[in-house]
């Protein structure tokens, strides 16, 4: 009688075992079927027996970004280590350029604009990714149209992974308590005007209207498609008078010469509410979340377009991409490739948005990603303004910037005249232009 109830309850237990196996080994099925659809392992990668580590340089702007790409990266390849290097955004491309010169490891880099790649390709710094491009099929489309102004010769060596883009971001408590309506869509002359009235207190209370960042100074020239090394040079100078109105004259922005001595957070100023706009590019939004986050400030912000010269379309505005490059001496070009493909496809741009920053690679989905992750209506701008190529992909325009940049401090400083900095900065440029 025993045996006859042993029987059923022995198969019961047999049975129970194989359903559950079969269970288990459809769940692992599944799970390896999902990480699959999620990686971009090139078919030679997948073959990887021993760890492969790649030394990849940023900015310290981009941590807090980029290291969560990493982070997703990895756990889908355990056998390639993403090691990054972080330096001090202040003096990234001097230093960048020192390791390179020093032949120190590096496999993957940051830069900072297309004339700065420029540099790095003419002294044979960069990896060639044409080919890699073409035989992965990348959908090169979803980087929209700025994507056809960075072929070098029709070679590609870095691929874009954000999408700059200026607007005007404002404090509104400043303005509330002004009793002045929020700015919508200015012009140049009614921002000065704007600034100057804003603008109040002396010392350690002064409230500025407006801060100008110490290094876009041909803005006036970009907006209106106008470049460095165009004969008609009116544009430029204009945007030097404009800077010395606001910086020297009106005294409603903090000065160059005070930017410069007393190292001015600016950041800080605005978050204490001591600044009521800023022209700015998207990132400041990423660096107020971040902030928030932190619980440094609870600072009431909100952007607006960036003004335009009367007469102008609305909506105009400049930007560029900041890219990824492999080095040219790497030893493992294929993983470094495929980390790229993550970082500069529909993934890494999942988590730029979450981030509340504007990946070069955009769609729908991406798009309002980044709407819900900021929060504010007022950042659908990003996405309907008209952008300006910030910068030429052509030999020298760094050097021609950098030169430019000289002049333009020496004259907002005070040291020369405006036409002695027009003056030097058209002799430096045919030089540099000669060579």
């Amino acid at each position: 009688m025993r045996n006859k109830i042993r029987i059923p309850i022995i198969i019961a237990v047999f049975f129970i075992l194989i359903c559950s196996t079969l269970v288990i080994c459809y769940i692992i099925k599944k799970e390896n079927s999902s990480l699959s659809t999620h990686s971009t392992l090139h078919p030679s990668i997948s073959n990887i027996k021993n760890k492969v580590v790649l030394d990849y340089y940023i900015w310290n702007d981009e941590e807090s970004y980029i290291s969560p790409v990493i982070d997703s990266y990895e756990a889908l390849h355990p056998l390639i280590q993403i090691k990054l290097h972080v330096i001090d955004s202040n003096s990234y491309e001097k230093d960048i350029k020192k390791l390179i010169l020093k032949n120190k490891k590096i496999d993957l880099f940051g830069i900072r604009g297309i004339s700065k790649m420029v540099q790095f390709i003419n002294k044979n710094q960069l990896l060639d990714l044409t080919s890699y491009i073409q035989n992965n099929d990348m959908d090169v489309t979803a980087y929209g149209s700025m994507f056809n102004d960075i072929d070098i010769n029709g070679r590609y060596y870095g691929i874009p992974t954000r999408s700059t883009c200026w607007i005007l971001v404002y404090n509104k408590d400043l303005f509330r308590d002004a009793g002045i309506s929020y700015p919508k869509s200015l012009t140049w002359d009614e921002y000065r005007k704007l600034a100057i009235t804003l603008t109040k207190g002396e010392g350690d209370n002064k409230i500025y209207g407006g801060y100008w960042v110490p290094w876009c100074f041909n803005f006036a020239a970009l907006q209106r498609s106008s470049y460095l090394i165009d004969d008609d040079l009116s544009y430029l100078r204009e945007s030097l008078l404009m800077l010395n109105n606001f910086y020297n004259i009106d005294r409603s922005h903090i000065s160059y010469k005070e930017m410069t001595d007393q190292s001015i957070n600016f950041r800080k100023e605005f978050e204490q509410g001591k600044i009521a706009m800023m022209p700015q590019g998207e990132w400041i939004i990423n660096m107020l979340m971040q902030d928030k986050q932190k619980g440094i400030t609870n600072v009431n912000w909100d952007i607006a377009p960036m003004p335009i010269f009367k007469g102008q379309e609305s909506g105009i505005t400049w930007g560029q991409y900041q890219f990824v490059s492999i080095a040219s001496n790497t030893s493992h070009p294929k993983e470094a490739f495929d980390f790229v493909q993550y970082l500069c496809g529909e993934e890494g741009a999942l988590i730029y948005a979450k981030n509340g920053i504007i990946h070069a690679y955009c769609n729908d989905t991406i798009k309002n990603v980044f709407l819900n992750t900021v929060g504010k209506k007022s950042a659908s701008i990003f996405f309907q303004v008209k952008k300006v190529q910030e910068e030429l992909p052509i030999s020298g325009y760094e050097d021609v910037l950098e030169a430019f940049n000289k002049c333009t401090r020496d004259y907002l400083y005070g040291k020369i005249s405006i036409d002695k900095a027009m003056n030097e900065f058209e002799h430096m440029r045919t030089k540099i232009l000669e060579k």
